[in-house]
């Protein structure tokens, strides 16, 4: 597993246990039924040391498909405000997490005919390894 995939799957793991979304987070597609999807977005070093580890920035995208337009806003909005205030962040086998931000804080990408809401929300989050 490389640090990118193993990152991927502790943000969703942590995010899961610790921000009463009441549903799992797919890392799969966007449930038909409604819920939760998380996927990395494009990653960059910025900054690379002499032995070649590097500090990278990688964006994790959230998108959320629900009938109910505020439960969408909730969910991400907990995981926004979570990640952005936590102070110590859980670490993975192949890297060190260092900090998440907000790139794009929750807002409104549609609505399907049947009138279900799909919102998202972007985090970047600096690991090393």
């Amino acid at each position: 597993m490389t640090p990118q995939s193993e990152f991927l799957y502790l943000i969703a793991k942590t995010a899961e246990e610790n921000c009463g979304l009441g549903c799992e987070i797919s890392l799969k597609e966007l449930p038909k039924e409604g819920g939760i999807y998380a996927e990395l977005g494009e990653g960059f070093i910025t900054t690379q040391y002499y032995d070649k580890r590097t500090i990278r920035t990688l964006p994790v995208l959230f998108l959320c498909r629900n009938v109910d337009q505020q439960r969408c806003q909730e969910q991400l909005g907990a995981i926004c405000n979570y990640f952005q205030a936590l102070k110590e962040y859980p670490q993975g086998e192949r890297f060190r997490w260092l900090d998440t931000t907000i790139a794009k804080d929750v807002s409104k990408v549609g609505r399907d005919e049947d009138g279900t809401y799909h919102y998202s929300c972007i985090l970047n989050s600096e690991i090393y390894f």
